[in-house]
């Protein structure tokens, strides 16, 4: 691995083609991100505005989702309080 480091940076030709072919590859792939981003928002875009035009408000769904996750938290928090004093009341028998 040492070899090759010190052929790389000793020869300035082979030193610029490989830098050369790093910013090409670094190039492609944000060329391709940019695309997949653009192709993204298009499509969100396209979907908000389809839902507009259904009549569908994605503001209310989005809290009936927040809703029911925080009745679940709530009942996973009571869950946990049974449990905690279950294994209180186990130390307590143990001891």
């Amino acid at each position: 691995m040492e070899s090759i480091i010190n052929a790389i940076t000793s020869n300035k030709i082979l030193l610029i083609i490989i830098l050369l072919l790093i910013s090409l590859l670094v190039y492609s792939i944000l060329k391709q991100l940019v695309k997949i981003i653009i192709i993204t928002i298009i499509a969100l875009a396209l979907y908000l505005s389809y839902m507009n035009y259904k009549g569908d408000r994605m503001d209310g769904n989005i809290q009936e989702y927040l809703n029911k996750g925080g009745k679940e938290l709530k009942n996973i928090q009571k869950k946990k309080d049974a449990l905690s004093q279950m294994l209180d009341s186990a130390e307590k028998i143990s001891k």
